[in-house]
């Protein structure tokens, strides 16, 4: 049966949002700050064959992206005709799921009138699954925590009291780990109610012509705006800063192949596996395969697994993108967005004016503080945020924007009620935004002490210490990152450092880089991010060639003579 245009869309809108309800009833029901003020969690509804139907509005690319994945390896598992009402099937395995241990898969079957007709799926990144506290030297995904394979977190709607008692033993936080499990459980059930609700207000037997319309209509258009792009294939390749531990530098290469509608990114080429935490499996480097080609190339349209269908990759077995286990993964947010530079950096080749300038927020800043109230109460907090986004060909980058993840910065108020720490200064970082026609976003400086009566284990990842985000057509860099403790030298390297009574760590959070000429830039734009703090007098001279006169205007003939050159 075919829906026509109406009625069709109303009913995609209405899958939309039965999955954004799961979405609100898992940040409702959470116990942990991670899922329910830093928004870190994907939600999805998939037909009868485990096709990704709709996504809820907010998620995060990894997560999403990998999802379609983890439902298809449940499956696997769990063929349909084995599964009955009240099941839940549960992963963290990162080479089932997205890449590393805290992000715990939860899937549910749905059922009308005895029949299965789709599942409700949901990811949650939980404050701690074991292991080392978010250790930035391990070398293997032993040291990374417990690891779940596919298995049942219910049967016929009773929790596995023995699974879950396992977990609880294992992690530091038992009641926010278990708590938000639950929160997952009861918003794929709240999902599944609500779709059976709609197929019986709408009389729909099942979801199949739906679905197959969805996602048909989705590749279809999605086929249409790859063709729209030239033909060719275009190569990049970005190395990291940190090299592996025999001193070899990282690096990722990309050859994205256009041909008609579709695309093919093949990273031949890129490092092998690394002793370091930030080996990315395949689910992952997938999903920041298609983030970036989507959305250069067709940004607005509803994602579902349609939108997957004309983009494959190749990425050789053994290479940090396609790890062998146990390769370390912890922070492999600390590899796998690059992906995304990499390939807007290929596709600039191609479409210039749709792609940003890299971002001062790769790779993922992350501060992780475990310890003890005075009162003898433990605390685990995940502290999030990030620098400036690249500016793009029509708009200047954005400051302390998490991007790509989608994720929100952590509140000061929240780190303060959740554990023993005193944020000290939260700023933007002048003239850290790259100069150009359009200027990077800006990064943040963040200093937080300690004043807890004991030590406090502080592990903190980041990047950017020594190059900053590059520009694009023409622009400048954005400001590097630094990482210190107790206003000493810069550390220059992610760092796992125990806070005594009184210590401080300060972070800064690099710049994103410009896009264009600086010396293009509106002058008066310039004038207005000086007087704003953003931008100094001395570099609004020296990067723009923009003089200001003493009440911060515009001196005209002083920034024509600057802009003429010697």
């Amino acid at each position: 049966m075919s829906f026509d245009p109406i009625t069709f869309q109303v009913l995609w809108s209405r899958v939309v949002s039965v999955a954004d309800e799961v979405a609100a009833t898992l940040v409702k029901t959470a116990f942990s700050h991670v899922v329910r003020d830093n928004h870190d969690y994907s939600c999805g509804l998939y037909d009868a064959e485990g096709r990704m139907l709709a996504q809820s509005t907010q998620c995060t690319p990894g997560q999403i992206g990998a999802m379609p994945r983890v439902m298809k390896d449940f499956l696997a598992r769990y063929p349909a005709e084995t599964l009955a009402p009240g099941d839940v099937l549960i992963t963290n395995d990162p080479w089932f799921g997205s890449g590393h241990t805290p992000d715990v898969f939860v899937a549910a079957p749905i059922f009308r009138r005895d029949r299965l007709v789709g599942f409700a799926v949901n990811s949650a990144h939980h404050i701690d699954f074991g292991g080392r506290l978010s250790a930035p030297d391990a070398r293997d995904v032993y040291e990374e925590g417990l690891i779940i394979p596919i298995t049942k977190l219910a049967t016929a709607g009773t929790p596995n009291r023995d699974l879950l008692e396992l977990i609880a033993r294992n992690v530091r936080m038992p009641d926010k780990v278990i708590g938000d499990l639950r929160a997952q459980m009861a918003a794929d059930w709240v999902g599944a109610r609500r779709l059976v609700e709609l197929m019986d207000e709408r009389g729909l037997e099942s979801l199949g012509d739906l679905s197959v319309q969805i996602m048909d209509h989705t590749e279809a258009s999605m086929r249409a705006a790859i063709a729209e792009a030239p033909d060719g294939a275009y190569e990049n390749a970005v190395t990291l800063e940190r090299p592996d531990p025999d001193g070899r530098p990282i690096r990722i290469v990309a050859r994205v192949e256009i041909a008609g509608d579709r695309v093919h990114v093949d990273f031949t080429g890129t490092t092998g596996q690394v002793d370091l935490p930030i080996n990315a499996v395949t689910n992952i480097t997938y999903a920041y395969t298609v983030f970036p080609i989507k959305c250069a190339l067709h940004p607005h349209i509803p994602a579902n697994e349609g939108c997957f269908r004309p983009v494959t990759m190749t990425v050789p077995e053994g290479t940090c993108l396609n790890p062998r286990y146990p390769a370390a993964v912890r922070f492999r947010t600390s590899l796998v967005y690059y992906v995304v530079e990499v390939i807007f950096g290929a596709l600039a080749r191609a479409i210039p004016d749709r792609v940003m300038a890299p971002s001062g927020t790769y790779p993922l800043w992350l501060g992780n503080f475990a310890g003890r109230f005075d009162d003898g109460r433990p605390f685990v907090l995940h502290f999030n945020a990030q620098g400036g986004t690249g500016a793009r060909r029509d708009r200047d980058g954005v400051s302390t924007l998490v991007f790509p993840p989608n994720v929100a910065n952590t509140p000061i108020e929240l780190l303060e009620v959740e554990a023993p720490l005193l944020c000290e200064r939260k700023a933007l970082v002048p003239d850290s935004g790259g100069p150009g026609r359009q200027r990077g976003g800006l990064g943040q400086e963040v200093v937080i002490r300690n004043v807890a009566a004991q030590p406090v284990l502080a592990s903190v990842i980041g990047g950017r210490f020594h190059d900053g985000a590059p520009g694009l057509a023409g622009g400048g860099p954005g400001g590097t990152g630094v990482l210190a403790v107790n206003e000493g030298a810069p550390l220059g390297r992610n760092a796992q450092v125990l806070l005594k009574t009184g210590d401080a760590v300060l972070m800064r959070f690099p710049g994103g880089g410009g896009f264009g000429d600086p010396r293009t830039r509106d002058p008066g734009l310039v004038a207005a991010d000086v007087r704003r703090g953003l931008v100094s007098v001395a570099r609004a001279a020296e990067d723009y060639g923009v003089a200001l006169g003493a009440g911060l205007e515009v001196d005209a003939e002083a920034t024509a003579r600057l802009r003429a050159g010697p």
